[in-house]
């Protein structure tokens, strides 16, 4: 890894040295010939980098490495320093120029410091002289280093190369009659096929799929690449595209069904699932349920490839098979046809391929290297040293995974991989905050010619490691963009073993001794409150050398004195730092700050001195309220994120900045909205507050929105009061037209009846073309409480999410635009908030407000304080998820909800002229929970709730006051299976639990609320499944009752908000 770290750094400091010596301050300085001359001696060592890796195995050569190492980090660090001070006299010259103020510099101090970097530049030469004349005596050659193709992780497919498949015809053979006995007997048979990565699992299923058998006995047969983990509906998303060859325009769970028994219902059909990940029973068990009501009838079959060894259901792990490594002849036979080699170099290759463990992925990989070397006894020799010789299992994956990492196809992605050996196992890896590290300790270097940035590089370095499975579990957010990704154990593993010395994560206090001088990048996580053992610590570190310093856990004010190196320091999760030390203004090499998660309250002064700094976050700061003067010396700023409670500052001309998460309009220079219009290359989220204090349409438009093609989330806020004496809020809205590549939009406290044009047709109008925002994915508007309509939504095609929220002038969700009354608002359209809407009566103009009425694919729909909202029916057949309905204080009649079969969440809280539920017969194959409280008109729980077999949360009551009991909980019994949590409403003169309780033998949490209760009934006394009760408002009830009645088995009781019972679970 040194060979990959100084290449790294050595294409930095090349282009830094280019760049400083065509500096102007530089030459007037006299740096530019010292620099030209220093950027020719590394560009003559980095020649000779290659020929030194081929022989990094012995000891002279390693010694040169590690010695070429420290010089280039000095030289590192010395560039550094002389490009902080350009940046320095660029600020100034700036502050000269802008505000007409005389250039003073202090001419002794300025020749001391021009003097001291011509000596270390020159002194960096002759050790840089030095270096290449050792590489010379060790003999060391000059080579061109050709970018290595990329090896990018391609998506498997059911074809079987020519070569024949060795050693698995045992393998294959069970798998075939297994296949052929489920014709007579089984609906669906699942076979997994098991094993470790590269043991051959994939080329297994090819030749089962491809078998002249099998395709004369399905009608139907599907190859499907799963590689990531995936829920029931995606996944079956993913076979009706590969047997129907289109993609489902509506993919719910229901319709895929459906549209899956259209395509395979009277067909015998096998599926192979290759790299599945998901094992739980629960899934299996599932996506089984959903298979065999596509095709119930015998013969179907799915074989599924994984790593997994527990997965699925117990037939599941019966019909697995698990593959084991090939022998040593077998590996041997692959081997050799695709190495070829000469009949000299058979005992070097048997021993390649016993070195392989049996791995058909090595024996390929291995051999396919040395199949351009069938002759070259040197080249075999070579990659027979270099194989790990290890015969743990470990071993095994770590040398294929070392594979995956020295096919990297440069070494900025090699370094960028080692670097996330500094997170914790299992740590969840945010993508732009890789990136950001990355990029501030110099990694990612920019081809001029491609006019590209560092976070675009960035970008293609994330996607390098997740295509060569280096990094795994990838997320996305509801816009699209990769969010996230996972690091395997192993992987984490191979992370720390290419990054050697180099990395340390630590947990302290601990009472392992540990020096580890060559340390650069620390994690530390500190359980008790004592710098003293901090710094004990980080001096055995080498702090000087540290460019990373992560530091979580009780951290008080520290002093960054000894971290001069720093290019990276995260605190953040630090609630007992409430300040930082002014000598933060020292660190010159400082390109990343995170104070997030913090209580500091303010920033020192010094930190406007940080000119290299690139990102700067103060994320959920709630003492944090105001940025010191003079922010705009951060020059190199580009992502700085903070909250909207936070003063911004003052004439800051950040024209470097991508990311700004919160702009508070001011009147003050620099805090106007034009200020915007500066910041060119602006993108991902952002907020803008305060528009009250723009006052004009023309002024909007200098922030140049709609030229911004990064930015895909938008928030547009006025503040609250004093709606009725603006006038203005229309025009500024005008003016400030976004992007059409816009994907979130939000409104806030806008004042005037109506949006204006762009907003109500959902369009942009670029150069007098209107042009659709399209691309929108969620849209809400809040406080708008004089809007008459809703914008044209329903045109939007990919739209999700709706928020409407204390829209007080609304009372149709039908938009302007004259669509009929038996259209839906939307076609996309999969969550709808209704919150605050004091005159919404309807949805359309139809004639009841129903599911369908709004979109035929809307999952969630949450109604909450609308008033006005009288009568709601789900009678007709719709995709529902969840529906909440809450406050809703003259609701009188929900008319059915038998048209609901998907629901899997209802609630309905505090609609006191609700006369009742309708029957819930058809919720019994879905509903998970029900929550029926403060509807205090009922008289009875719902019919039908005896089907609701799936229920695992159930709260109910209280209901009509003059009722003498709880209502009858007859069926409740049919719950026991699945029942989890119970809560109970009640009145005080009802003094009993309905006794249907006692069935309910898989309940675990149990909640009572305002019973008179006296004493707590033997049946729960013997309810052991019971983990937890609650008793609230109980006030007839004592403790020694409590105590007396509970379960043994209870490990939390609790009455009236006092703990009495707190045991920690066994298990």
């Amino acid at each position: 890894m040194v060979d990959v770290l100084v290449t790294v750094v050595a294409e930095g400091i090349l282009k830094k040295a280019l760049s400083i010596a065509a500096n102007e301050f530089a030459i007037a300085w006299g740096y530019e010939d010292s620099l030209r001359s220093l950027y020719g001696k590394l560009e003559m060592i980095r020649a000779k980098l290659h020929d030194a890796e081929r022989r990094n195995g012995t000891e002279a050569v390693m010694v040169w490495m590690k010695q070429l190492r420290d010089v280039v980090s000095e030289a590192d660090d010395l560039l550094d320093e002389v490009q902080y001070e350009v940046l320095r006299h660029e600020v100034k010259k700036r502050d000269q120029r802008t505000k007409k103020l005389p250039f003073l510099k202090n001419l002794k101090k300025f020749s001391f410091f021009r003097r001291e970097m011509g000596h270390k530049i020159e002194n960096i030469n002759t050790k840089l002289s030095d270096i290449n004349k050792q590489a010379l005596d060790l003999g060391l050659h000059n080579e061109l280093q050709g970018r290595v193709p990329n090896s990018l992780r391609k998506e498997t497919h059911p074809y079987l190369e020519e070569s024949k498949i060795v050693g698995r015809e045992k393998e294959e053979l069970h798998i075939l009659e297994l296949l052929t006995e489920s014709i007579k007997e089984e609906k669906l048979t699942i076979v997994p096929v098991v094993g470790m990565g590269g043991i051959g699992k994939t080329t297994l299923a090819k030749s089962v799929y491809n078998n002249p058998k099998i395709q004369k006995q399905y009608d139907v047969t599907a190859w499907l690449c799963v590689s990531v983990k995936v829920n029931i509906n995606r996944l079956l998303e993913m076979i009706y595209g590969s047997v129907a060859r289109k993609q489902c325009e509506l993919p719910t769970t229901e319709n895929l069904i459906t549209k899956l028994r259209e395509e395979l219902g009277s067909k015998r059909y096998l599926l192979v699932l290759d790299d599945v990940w998901d094992e739980e029973r629960i899934y299996w068990d599932e996506f089984r349920s959903c298979m065999v009501n596509v095709n119930s009838h015998n013969g179907n079959a799915i074989i599924v490839t994984t790593r997994k060894l527990e997965i699925g259901t117990y037939d599941m792990k019966n019909n697995s098979l698990t593959l084991q490594g090939l022998s040593d002849d077998e590996g041997w036979f692959m081997f050799k046809e695709r190495a070829n080699p000469l009949p000299e170099l058979e005992e070097i290759g048997r021993d390649v391929v016993r070195k392989c463990h049996g791995l058909p992925l090595l024996v390929r990989v291995i051999g396919s290297i040395l199949e351009n070397y069938s002759g070259d006894k040197d080249k075999w020799l070579s990659v027979q040293e270099s194989m790990v010789r290890g015969e743990e299992e470990g071993d095994i994956v770590l040398s294929i995974l070392k594979l995956s990492f020295d096919n990297l196809p440069n070494s900025i992605s090699k370094q960028c991989f080692a670097y996330c050996s500094i997170f914790k196992k299992d740590k969840v890896l945010k993508k732009q905050k890789l990136i950001q590290l990355w990029m501030a300790l110099g990694l990612l270097q920019v081809d001029g010619m491609r006019n590209n940035d560092m976070e675009d590089v960035g970008n293609e370095i994330f996607k390098i490691l997740v295509s060569n499975s280096l990094f795994q579990d990838v997320e996305m957010d509801e816009y699209g963009y990769v969010y996230s990704c996972k690091m395997h154990d192993l992987v984490h593993d191979l992370s720390l073993h290419v990054s050697g010395d180099e990395s340390l994560c630590w947990m302290v206090p601990t009472n392992n001794e540990v020096h580890m001088p060559h340390v650069k990048h620390l994690s530390l996580y500190q359980k008790k409150d004592s710098n003293s053992v901090l710094y004990k610590f980080i001096e055995g570190m080498a702090s000087r050398t540290l460019h990373t310093l992560f530091l979580k856990g009780v951290v008080t004010k520290i002093s960054f004195q000894d971290f001069k190196c720093l290019r990276i320091l995260k605190l953040s999760h630090n609630y007992t730092l409430t300040g930082i030390d002014d000598s933060v203004g020292d660190l010159v090499h400082l390109r990343y700050l995170d104070l997030s998660d913090t209580f500091i309250k303010v920033l020192p002064k010094s930190i406007i001195k940080l000119h290299h700094l690139q990102t700067l976050k103060l994320l959920r700061c709630r003492k944090f309220k105001k940025f010191p003067q003079g922010m705009s010396n951060l020059i190199s700023l580009r992502h700085l994120e903070f909250e909207d409670n936070v003063i911004f500052p003052e004439d800051m001309q950040l024209t470097s900045l991508r990311t700004l998460s919160v702009f508070t309009v001011g009147r003050k220079k620099g805090c106007q909205i034009e200020g915007l219009g500066r910041l060119k290359h602006l993108g991902g989220k952002l907020g803008i507050f305060n528009l009250e204090e723009v006052s004009s349409k023309e002024e909007a438009m200098q922030a140049d929105l709609v030229g911004k093609r990064n930015l895909y989330k938008i928030k547009f806020s006025w503040s609250k009061g004093n709606e009725g004496a603006r006038q203005k809020d229309k025009d500024i809205l005008e003016g400030l037209q976004t992007h059409e590549n816009v994907k979130s939009l939000t409104i806030v406290n806008y004042s005037s009846d109506c949006f204006p044009e762009w907003v109500m047709n959902m369009s942009t109008n670029t150069g007098g073309t209107w042009i659709s925002l399209d691309k929108l994915v969620d849209v809400t508007l809040s406080g708008c409480r004089k809007v008459l309509s809703l914008p044209m939504v329903w045109k939007l095609p990919l739209l999700r999410d709706l928020v409407l929220r204390d829209m007080d002038s609304l009372t149709s969700l039908s938009s302007s635009s004259g669509q009929g009354s038996s259209e839906p608002l939307s076609r996309s359209l999969r969550k709808l908030r209704l919150d605050g809407m004091k005159r919404l009566e309807k949805w359309t103009d139809a004639a009841t407000n129903s599911s369908s009425m709004i979109s035929p694919v809307l999952e969630t729909l949450s109604i909450k304080d609308c008033p006005k909202i009288i009568l709601l029916d789900e009678h007709y057949p719709h995709p529902l998820v969840k529906l909440e309905i809450e406050n809703c204080t003259n609701l009188e009649s929900i008319g059915s909800l038998q048209g609901l079969t998907s629901l899997e969440r209802l609630v309905i809280w505090e609609c006191p002229a609700l006369l009742g539920i309708p029957d819930l017969h058809n919720l019994g194959g879905s509903l998970r929970e029900l929550k029926i409280r403060y509807c205090e008109k009922l008289t009875s729980v719902p019919s039908g709730i005896d089907s609701l077999t799936l229920l695992r949360v159930l709260s109910l009551g209280p209901f009509w006051k003059l009722l003498d009991s709880f209502p009858s909980l007859k069926g409740i019994e049919k719950m026991r299976s699945n029942l989890r949590s119970l809560t109970l409403w009640g009145w005080s003169d009802w003094e009993s639990i309905p006794e249907e309780v006692k069935h309910l033998t898989s309940l675990e949490n149990l909640v009572i609320f305002h019973f008179g209760i006296r004493e707590i009934p033997i049946w729960l006394t013997n309810m052991s499944s019971l983990k937890s009760i609650s008793f609230q408002s109980c006030h007839r009830l004592d403790k020694d009752s409590v105590l007396k009645g509970a379960p043994r088995e209870a490990e939390y009781v609790d009455i009236n908000g006092k703990i009495i019972i707190y045991r920690r679970s066994s298990s």
